[in-house]
């Protein structure tokens, strides 16, 4: 918003919601541009804020690179990734550079809302979350 009154670009995140929601409501998708914005709520569920669907559209991203880049079957890749979100920042180990880079990213900016379980990750990863759900429409 500040932006917008500032009369400078939107930040990417900030118009990747509102392209969106605009093209949802023009074409005719979305009747209500509140509910397209998500500012109302979904049906029996709490509204989702742009900006903290946008935030957490990123984490789902990196956690679904760092998932990708691990070798073995998917619940031992989740169970490991959720071991190493789930210790300390900088006591865990890390070999594979990529995995590295995400988790200190995944730490950086999502450090207080990240998942804790294996079952978590694959849930995220598999797009089976109300972010995920949301993007496949």
């Amino acid at each position: 918003m500040q932006a917008v009154e500032a009369g400078n670009p939107i930040p990417m995140p900030a118009a990747r919601v509102l392209v969106r929601a605009l093209r949802a409501y023009l074409d005719g998708t979305e009747l209500d541009i509140t509910r397209a914005l998500g500012l109302r709520p979904r049906r029996g569920g709490a509204a989702e804020v742009p900006a903290r669907f946008e935030r957490r559209r990123a984490r789902d991203d990196l956690l679904g690179l760092a998932f990708r880049s691990m070798p073995g079957k998917d619940t031992t890749k989740a169970e490991r990734l959720a071991r190493i979100l789930t210790a300390a920042p900088g006591s865990t180990v890390i070999t594979e550079a990529d995995l590295f880079a995400c988790v200190e990213k995944l730490h950086a900016e999502h450090g207080g809302d990240l998942p804790s379980s294996g079952r978590q990750i694959l849930r995220v990863v598999r797009g089976e979350t109300i972010t995920g759900r949301r993007e496949n429409r």
